[in-house]
């Protein structure tokens, strides 16, 4: 859906006041699309940035609007969202690649590929997929589940297109220009994950910075184990909302004679935290808050199953990838 698409769309549902979510890369734009749909609607732009379909923003800002429009992410479909939102997909520009771009999977004896994007490059998979089955390749772009729209999409919280071809595949290949959805890639799959970088126009094996990052996070999470109060957050963003998880987690901290307390958080903040005197936290919202913005605190902020690793709820074989399938809907914390 383009802006136009999207302002029809928002006269047929008879709005009159709409929210509109930028991504923070197009709020140099912001004069440009509030002047359009101003013509028309009475607009606020959230000054705020947001992480994807699943972050609408604080029901403070978006209560008292029809609609909300949010720009650059496409739908979670499984998420029951308490406002009407439509989503305007931005894709990144078609690049031309040569053929011998691809020369590092037949190298590598890698013959079934399964093939990933984020949203932002989904039109440069469908180019990519072209171009490899020209060369020969076996291409399996996976089904997802209902928190993804398109098949082979990934977000950073979930590679259930990854997981439903995995035992079909030699290695994926991750449509992106960046390592971002490529960690959380290998993470979730014991096959070899190559990103396909669209800004280098080369395929390269992640398996290096993987081993970097893992032996970074296991050193960030390991003094959890010491760790004598906890603070077990949940993210009240609509799309991360995991109150029974947190619950859960609660109760195991409880079970092994340590103490903890429920917190509430819209963006997580080091010093909101910090002041809270706590040892250890498990933050239960976007797994990848943990994992990218971890350093960003001076305490061990886990996942909730980097908890039940370390503490042996679950098994520690190999590292597991937090994400998200389903989230619980609003009420009040009990």
């Amino acid at each position: 859906m383009d802006v136009e698409e999207a302002i029809e769309e928002l006269k047929n549902r008879k709005a009159e006041k709409i929210l509109l979510q930028i991504p923070d890369g197009l709020k140099p734009e912001s004069f440009n699309i509030f002047n359009k749909f101003s013509e028309q609607f009475k607009v606020i732009i959230s000054s705020q940035s947001f992480y994807g379909a699943c972050d609408i923003g604080n029901m403070e800002v978006y209560r008292d609007v029809d609609c909300i429009v949010q720009f650059g992410h496409s739908e979670i479909p499984n998420i029951k969202y308490t406002k009407p939102v439509i989503f305007i997909e931005y894709y990144y520009k078609t690049v031309e690649l040569e053929d011998d771009v691809f020369s590092i999977l037949a190298k590598d004896g890698v013959s079934n590929i399964g093939l990933l994007s984020s949203v932002q490059y989904y039109k440069e998979m469908q180019y990519v997929r072209e171009k490899l089955e020209k060369l020969g390749y076996n291409v399996i772009i996976g089904s997802v589940d209902g928190r993804l729209k398109y098949p082979g999409q990934v977000l950073g919280c979930n590679f259930s297109s990854a997981h439903s071809i995995s035992n079909r595949v030699d290695a994926y290949l991750l449509v992106s220009t960046g390592l971002f959805h490529g960690i959380g890639a290998q993470l979730s799959t014991d096959r070899p994950v190559y990103i396909l970088d669209l800004n280098q126009k080369s395929i390269r094996n992640i398996k290096p910075e993987i081993e970097r990052f893992l032996r970074k996070r296991y050193a960030r999470i390991e003094p959890a184990l010491d760790a004598k109060k906890f603070a077990i957050i949940i993210d009240t963003k609509i799309g991360q909302y995991r109150k029974k998880l947190a619950y859960s987690i609660y109760g195991k901290v409880k079970e092994m004679g340590r103490d903890a307390i429920i917190v509430t958080a819209d963006n997580i903040n080091p010093v909101d935290i910090e002041n809270l005197m706590c040892d250890a936290a498990v933050f239960t919202g976007c797994p990848r808050v943990s994992i990218d913005d971890g350093e960003k605190f001076r305490i061990p902020i886990l996942t909730p199953i980097e908890f039940e690793q370390i503490f042996g709820f679950k098994s520690n074989d190999r590292y597991i990838m937090d994400e998200i399938v389903g989230v619980d809907s609003y009420s009040p914390i009990r």
